[in-house]
């Protein structure tokens, strides 16, 4: 039951706070995204493909952007299998252990993120700018985004680290 209620607030802050941020039109964050990246380890490939699939669905939705996060989403969770394949995670995964800085470590988890994050706005904002391709522009709000986003993602790590130790 908190699993599902901490899906549902990252959802709405993405959703209610995130999506709405008009600091400058270079910064769009999704930090929503990690909850596909923290999914437990031993979820079924199909199961993981399918849960990105209606996450970036239900996202597309409330922006109005016609399968561009569904698209990024499975892109993200593919990406996420590959780098998981390189990483040795048996122990985790017999475990049933969800993919956190607290159960794999934080070197790890960080370098996952941070290509996971990276790639993730630059796929979204190089798919929302076909047609009109502006290299600087496009660069520029990935690494902002992606910065704001690793930002708000690790301070949900630590506050979940945090709370482990009380």
């Amino acid at each position: 039951m908190s699993r599902l209620l901490y899906w549902i607030s990252i959802f709405a802050l993405q959703v209610l706070l995130f999506n709405h941020l008009d600091l400058t039109a270079f910064l769009v964050p999704q930090i929503f995204i990690i909850l596909l990246i923290t999914l437990p380890l031993h979820t079924k490939k199909i199961y993981q493909v399918l849960i990105a699939f209606g996450l970036g669905l239900l996202a597309d939705l409330f922006v109005s952007t016609p399968g561009i996060h569904t698209s990024a989403c499975l892109f993200l969770v593919m990406l996420r299998m590959t780098i998981l394949n390189t990483q040795d995670l048996k122990e985790e995964i017999a475990n049933r252990l969800n993919y956190t800085a607290r159960n794999v470590g934080v070197l790890p988890f960080s370098y996952t993120v941070l290509i996971l994050v990276f790639f993730y706005h630059l796929y979204i904002f190089w798919i929302g700018s076909i047609g009109a391709i502006n290299t600087y522009n496009l660069l520029v709000t990935t690494l902002m985004s992606s910065v704001f986003s690793l930002t708000v993602i690790a301070i949900l790590q630590f506050m979940s680290l945090s709370h482990s130790r009380e």
